[in-house]
This record gives C-alpha cells, sequence and structure tokens, in this order.
C-alpha cells in the first residue's frame, strides 16, 4: 500500500500543481465583486483534483509512449511511476475515477447553492482535463492538446477563479488572452522534446504534426502572441492591477522556462531515468478508437 500511496504521489506530478493554481489565483484577482471564500475554495479544490486527474489518465494512457521515451525529464517522459513499478495503468484509472466523483460532488453542491455557472465551469474544466488524454477523445494524440490545455488552464480556470470572485465577464475572457497564449507556449515546450518518440508510436502532438522547424517557429509565434496579447488587454486591466498582473504573468512565464529550457537544451535528466525498471514496449498495448 505505501508503493501504491507514492506511486500516486510521483504521477501527480507535483511541481505542475502550482502552475495551474497561478492561473486560478490570477483569475480570482480579475473578479469583480464581493468575493466568496468557500466558493474560492471549492475552485482552489477543483482545479487541484483535475490536474491531478490528468496527470493520472495521461501516464496510464502514454504508456508505450514513455516506455519509449530514451532520455525523461521531470517534464518530459511521463511521471515514470508505472516504469518503475510504482503504479499499475488500472490503479491510476481507478484514482482518477475517484476524483472525478469528488469534482462532481462539488459541482453539484455549488449548483444546489446558487452558483450554476460556476459548477458548469468545473465541470467543462474536467471533461476537457480527461478529455486530454483519455479515450475515446485522446486529444493530446490528435494534434488538439496543445489548444485545449491553453482552453482549460489558460481560459477556463482563470475565468473559474473570476467567477468564484464575484462574478466573471465578457471582458474577464478577453484578459485571458495572454493566458492563453502563455499555456500553449508552456505545452508546446513540453511535448517538442518528446517529438520523434511521440511520432513513432502515433502520439500526434501538435509538434509531432509540425515537425523540427515549423515547431521551432511556432515557439516564436506563440512567444509574439504572448507579448501582442499581454499589450492588447493591458488597458482593460482593473485599476490598480496591471502591475501585479503582469508580476503574475511573468511568473508564469519564468515557470514555463525553468521547467522547460533545461530539457529543450538536453541538459537535464529525470532523476530516475537511471534506475527506472522500464518495462518492454510489447508489455504495453494502447489502442485509441
Amino acid at each position: 500500500m505505501r508503493g501504491v500511496m507514492r506511486g500516486f504521489v510521483v504521477a501527480a506530478r507535483p511541481l505542475y500543481l502550482p502552475g495551474g493554481l497561478l492561473l486560478y489565483a490570477i483569475g480570482v484577482a480579475l473578479g469583480r465583486g464581493p468575493r466568496d471564500g468557500a466558493a474560492i475554495a471549492a475552485g482552489a479544490v477543483v482545479v487541484t483534483v483535475v490536474h491531478v486527474l490528468t496527470h493520472f489518465v495521461n501516464d496510464a494512457a502514454d504508456v508505450v509512449t514513455d516506455d519509449r521515451t530514451a532520455s525523461p525529464t521531470v517534464f518530459n517522459g511521463g511521471s515514470r511511476a508505472i516504469q518503475r513499478g510504482l503504479v499499475t495503468p488500472r490503479e491510476l484509472h481507478l484514482a482518477a475515477a475517484a476524483l472525478a466523483a469528488l469534482v462532481l460532488l462539488l459541482a453539484a453542491m455549488e449548483a444546489a447553492h446558487g452558483l450554476p455557472r460556476l459548477a458548469a465551469l468545473h465541470l467543462a474544466i474536467l471533461v476537457l482535463g480527461y478529455a486530454y488524454s483519455g479515450a475515446p477523445f485522446a486529444f493530446g494524440r490528435r494534434g488538439l492538446g496543445e489548444v485545449v490545455t491553453a482552453l482549460v488552464m489558460g481560459v477556463l480556470v482563470p475565468v473559474a477563479g473570476a467567477e468564484a470572485a464575484g462574478g466573471a465577464t465578457a471582458q474577464t475572457l478577453a484578459l485571458t488572452l495572454p493566458l492563453f497564449a502563455e499555456t500553449a507556449f508552456a505545452r508546446l515546450s513540453t511535448a517538442y522534446p518528446d517529438l520523434a518518440v511521440d511520432r513513432a508510436t502515433a502520439k500526434w502532438t501538435l509538434p509531432a504534426w509540425l515537425g523540427e522547424r515549423r515547431a521551432s517557429l511556432a515557439f516564436g509565434a506563440v512567444a509574439l502572441a504572448i507579448a501582442a496579447a499581454g499589450l492588447a488587454v493591458a488597458p482593460a486591466l482593473p485599476r490598480g492591477r496591471p502591475v501585479a498582473l503582469a508580476l503574475a504573468l511573468a511568473l508564469r512565464l519564468a515557470l514555463t522556462l525553468a521547467q522547460n529550457a533545461p530539457m529543450a537544451m538536453g541538459t537535464y535528466t529525470h532523476p530516475h531515468a537511471g534506475t527506472d525498471t522500464d518495462i518492454p514496449n510489447t508489455q504495453h498495448t494502447i489502442t485509441i478508437t
């Protein structure tokens, strides 16, 4: 049991979780009315739980691809929890189902307490978080994973934060443009080092579809989009908050660069890369229909 619990902790990828909460906190800062402390706290739980659920489903769905990742890092090649024998795909799916039940319960309570829009946002985050890797959708294998991730983390998560903090508006949605672009940049950065093995296992991430040269150009285009979107929405930011929100976005970018620059340069390896009990590729077969 202790080994399985350790496997769940590893598969949760704790280093990623603060980034999602930061995006949620940015949304809370954009709220336009009286703040509901209970709703804000429930939203933070939903964001974290769905983030963990997404990682669990992703590890289980990508087991064949991760088996063949030659140089995994902390941020790509999966958590290695399955490859190290700490947990099985079935156990991760069961844990993900339990986490989904918790989110459904919280959403039902929100709807019952007069917060139907917040409940709907949390349900959308749950469904799309699962659909990133989970069958039959598996958006991450169909060239849509980067867009779905950016939509969930860059738009729905901060909008849910704003809704819990007094209400989200159309202006709130517009203010998420730089967050959408930044999250897309983060996802591209994470997927790029796995380009070759993703192609070999028919996991068609956007970099795998584009190829090395066009994927590199996409980095530049998205980076410019972040700057352009930030400049475009700056005048619409609530009075007294542009500096704070700019610092929060800068922190998100710093997290992205800290996570992905070392692996993009090939200078960072997973702490357990040399000790994985890697299971041969033939033992893991995943079919996406």
